[in-house]
């Protein structure tokens, strides 16, 4: 195990880390960030190729095992006000590394067994609510997930802390227009359930049990009248009256654990 002293900011790894933090700049080299120890050993669990590693010193100090994996070739040491700068927690644990993003096409969503349980993230902007419905679709053993264009990038580093390792264990399809998403799911059989809370069908009426793509939408603006007509059937969520709406991932979440109610029983 080789261990490299960075003491310079400047150094070009740790200005391709900061670079990182920007969509266009893990676009570009397709890389991205983990952070915190219990995701980096998840991320070498699943095999994700990891590029680089970066500890602060009082971490390898604490923690001197790392320096002796031997699936790492080296770890780059920084002080731990320089690796402050690089990470994106308030408080960080003081290990991140550097991994190629997992590259997945339409076909692997449909490797699971049974009938495919599939998700599509439609617009939604928010970090916390992507990551978390991405840890309820593997909890609900979900095929994957199709991300529409303008959906939030699942790589983005609040997504990857808060979907906590589901993000290694699902196929994700990126940055694909909306109509495409809908006609490539639709050509395997896939039958397109949109969540709007203006549907009169309520989702436990619906048959999940069939090979389905349920859709989640924007979580201001719901879904546009051509989105809507492009689904093969709309469901919502009965509420008190006294209530406005539902957390997209809490809605998501729902319906999910409906079909797979109706698919165990």
């Amino acid at each position: 195990m080789k261990i490299n002293a960075i003491e310079s900011s400047s150094n070009s790894l740790l200005k391709t880390i900061r670079g990182l933090q920007q969509r266009h700049t893990r676009e570009k080299t397709g890389l991205f960030l983990i952070e915190g120890r219990k995701a980096v050993a998840e991320a070498r669990d699943k095999r994700l190729s990891i590029k680089d590693i970066v500890v602060s010193r009082s971490y390898l100090q604490a923690e001197p095992d790392v320096v002796a994996a031997r699936d790492i070739g080296a770890v780059s040491v920084v002080d731990d006000k320089l690796f402050k700068e690089l990470a994106t927690t308030t408080t960080p644990e003081g290990i991140l590394a550097v991994a190629a993003v997992p590259r997945y096409q339409f076909a692997d969503l449909f490797k699971g067994p049974g009938n495919p349980l599939i998700v599509i993230a439609h617009a939604l902007q928010d970090p916390g609510n992507l990551g978390t419905i991405i840890r309820t679709s593997l909890a609900a053993s979900a095929g994957g997930l199709v991300l529409t264009a303008g959906t939030v990038d699942a790589f983005n580093p609040k997504v990857v802390r808060s979907a906590m390792g589901a993000l290694f264990s699902l196929p994700i399809v990126g940055d694909v227009p909306y109509a495409q998403a809908i006609s490539e799911l639709k050509s395997k059989g896939v039958r397109i359930v949109a969540c709007d809370a203006s549907a009169s069908r309520r989702y436990f009426e619906c048959d999940l049990r069939q090979p389905v793509a349920l859709v989640l939408g924007n979580e201001g603006q719901g879904f546009t009248r051509e989105d809507l007509e492009l689904a093969d059937e709309l469901v919502s969520i009965p509420m008190n009256a006294q209530s406005e709406s539902l957390n997209v991932a809490v809605a998501g979440a729902i319906v999910l654990f409906s079909a797979v109610q109706q698919r165990v029983t």
